[in-house]
């Protein structure tokens, strides 16, 4: 905003007013609040300072609004935006609050905070069991590490895949069968390690601490899945005994 736009500028308290005017003279009012009424007088004080900066030689720009709704709105509006547009977990989200909420917290449970406690935590337990259902294949791990046999491979990106390090492995068994696998990492030196009894069930060498931290992860996850969804088959249970 050039300062040859400013005509007036007065604080008062925790509200700040500008007098503004466009090329026709008309004047405009804006007024800024802040709860911190020293920082609005600072403001003031640095407006005032410039409003002489501006020559009559420069074209100045013309002055524009902006309205910008209030927090709650913004945040409405965004989380509208969100689901509508948004990836489509967000629409599951609201579907399991709007279905999901009202009988957790109306139906005669006993005791009362279990339907809530439950439909808490359900989320928690699907998210935990999903992780856990994908890290199973710690079990083809651990057999290609104790019977597999290590090769030299070809990669190469896989380009139907979405995720970015998907690769097509090709190798040569050491019957001489040549074989096309999945590789989901690409280890040092193009290696990778096969299960003899399935060859398309390949393993690129990793290190040892890695192969420990994913076991560690595979049962906290596991554990903790079923943890949290107890609450969930508690209330149900009770909510089956109950004389509809």
């Amino acid at each position: 905003m050039p300062g040859a736009r400013v005509r007036r500028v007065k604080a008062a308290g925790r509200s700040l007013t500008v007098v503004l005017v466009d090329e026709a003279q008309n004047g405009a009012v804006m007024t800024v609040r802040h709860r911190d009424a020293a920082v609005v007088a600072a403001l003031g004080a640095d407006i005032e300072a410039i409003m002489d900066d501006a020559g009559p030689a420069e074209h100045p720009r013309p002055v524009s609004r902006e309205v910008v709704p209030v927090w709650p709105v913004r945040v409405l509006t965004g989380l509208r935006d969100r689901v509508l547009h948004g990836s489509p977990w967000w629409r599951r989200a609201l579907w399991y609050v709007v279905l999901g909420l009202p009988p957790a917290v109306w139906l005669p449970v006993e005791p009362r905070g279990l339907g809530l406690l439950a439909w808490l935590s359900l989320p928690l337990s699907i998210g935990m069991l999903r992780i856990w259902v994908g890290m199973a294949e710690l079990d083809t791990r651990w057999v290609i590490w104790r019977r597999g046999v290590t090769v030299r491979a070809r990669f190469e990106t896989d380009l139907l895949s979405e995720s970015p390090n998907s690769y097509r492995v090709h190798f040569r068994t050491l019957d001489g069968h040549e074989v096309t696998a999945n590789a989901h990492l690409r280890g040092r030196g193009d290696e990778i390690r096969y299960d003899p009894q399935d060859p398309t069930r390949v393993l690129v060498p990793t290190r040892v601490a890695w192969l420990g931290i994913a076991l560690a992860a595979f049962m906290v996850s596991g554990i903790w899945g079923v943890a949290c969804g107890v609450p969930t088959i508690l209330w149900l249970n009770r909510l089956s005994a109950l004389p509809f």
